[in-house]
């Protein structure tokens, strides 16, 4: 026949679950804890996924934006930037692609208004190598000719300028001079080739792009740059890179990775993942003390059967492993559901951002969602194991409970 026959103890669990003659309240008092444990889970899986997607899309856009790697001064622009590009393939073999660049800072006056931008001068034949611009562009064109730019989508509504129109960049004093010494502004009129969006409000709100020797005309600093991007090749570490770099180059270059770029914003990110991921946790242990109390009425409702089980032979650790499973099976149930349930909401998300964020607070207007699995797992395990812990108080209950107990009223 074969060794085919279910264990009593699964039998027992089952029929005390399912049994038609169990008390209706002790029946929802049941689900009341399996659907406890389902939205503690579906919230863990949900909001982690959310989070996850926003470190990722950030992580995108700031690559995007500066590669993998950025070196760059914090003095005046350098001069000769293919004899640094050279050195930064020698110091770092990791480099697949460099694009060099030139950022200033200046003013922006449109028809609607006047704005702080950066004008950043990018090199035509190698940005699209190292960062995602040339393909951010959502209306027009990247310039093609001098005294055109791009503008940041969010900077453009600012300003009030579209592909076509003009406006005026106001530059700080270069060479002329007014007899005291004092430099004096500039104003340059440029025409709008087209709006960028590149994700990030803080990017978009702040940005002009041109043409690399027509921002180094604008500001009077031919064959000068201020900022190398870097694209390493797939599986390099950008950190270690970064770090080679600044100590070859020293001051007044530094090095970062896409991370350090924004140090303090992805600490946040982890930080407030572990802090709302605790305070869902606790979802899931008041639904355990649910759990707890379904199995101390269902050991009260059960009492004249467990007597007469242990008097038919029901060991004391069967008694204990009996309320144990059905603990443990409410408490997979919820959290089967919670995980389905959770994938169900992410994908929702997913597909129809039917969730909008004011970009200047969120930095990105949608809610991402990215499921990484091992983190979906844990989340699993953690639920089932407090379920299981809510079921070792009942279990030694009935595991010491003589079986006079009973019947000794009935």
């Amino acid at each position: 026949m074969g060794n085919n026959r279910v264990s009593p103890v699964r039998l027992l669990a089952s029929r005390f679950l399912l049994s038609k003659s169990s008390d209706g309240f002790l029946s929802l008092i049941s689900w009341v804890s399996i659907v406890g444990v389902t939205l503690g889970v579906l919230a863990l899986v949900v909001v982690t996924s959310v989070i996850n997607g926003f470190e990722g899309e950030l992580s995108r856009v700031i690559t995007g934006m500066n590669g993998d790697v950025i070196l760059y001064t914090r003095a005046e622009p350098v001069r000769d930037p293919d004899a640094i590009v050279n050195k930064i393939r020698e110091t770092a073999p990791e480099t697949q692609a460099v694009t060099t660049s030139l950022v200033v800072e200046l003013m922006a006056s449109g028809p609607l208004g006047v704005a702080g931008t950066l004008l950043e001068g990018y090199e035509p034949s190698t940005v699209e190598y190292v960062t995602q611009l040339p393909h951010r562009v959502i209306q027009g064109r990247l310039p093609a000719a001098s005294g055109e730019v791009a503008v940041g989508s969010a900077l453009a509504d600012r300003l009030g300028v579209s592909p076509g129109s003009t406006f005026r960049l106001i530059i700080p004093g270069v060479d002329d001079t007014e007899s005291d010494g004092a430099a004096l502004p500039r104003s340059q009129d440029v025409k709008v080739s087209g709006i960028v969006k590149m994700g990030m409000y803080e990017y978009d709100s702040k940005f002009i792009w041109g043409d690399l020797s027509f921002v180094q005309a604008l500001v009077h600093a031919p064959g000068t740059a201020t900022a190398f991007k870097i694209r390493l090749k797939p599986g390099a570490d950008g950190r270690q890179v970064a770090a080679r770099l600044g100590d070859h180059f020293g001051y007044p270059f530094r090095a970062k990775d896409s991370i350090m770029l924004n140090k303090n914003l992805f600490y946040a990110i982890q930080l407030e993942k572990s802090v709302i991921a605790i305070i869902l946790t606790v979802i899931v242990i008041v639904a355990a003390f649910n759990v707890v109390s379904t199995l101390m009425m269902m050991i009260h409702d059960k009492t004249k059967e467990i007597a007469i089980l242990k008097v038919m032979g029901l060991r004391p650790m069967q008694g204990f492993g009996l309320f144990c499973l059905i603990g443990v099976g409410m408490g997979v149930v919820g959290t089967v559901l919670g995980v389905f349930s959770g994938l169900g909401v992410n994908l929702i998300l997913k597909h129809t951002h039917i969730v909008d964020l004011p970009a200047d607070i969120y930095y990105i207007n949608f809610l991402p969602v990215v499921e990484r699995w091992l983190e979906i797992g844990a989340i699993a395990l953690v639920a089932v194991l407090i379920s299981f812990l809510s079921t070792l108080y009942p279990g030694w209950k009935v595991a010491k409970r003589s079986p006079l107990d009973g019947i000794r009223y009935e």
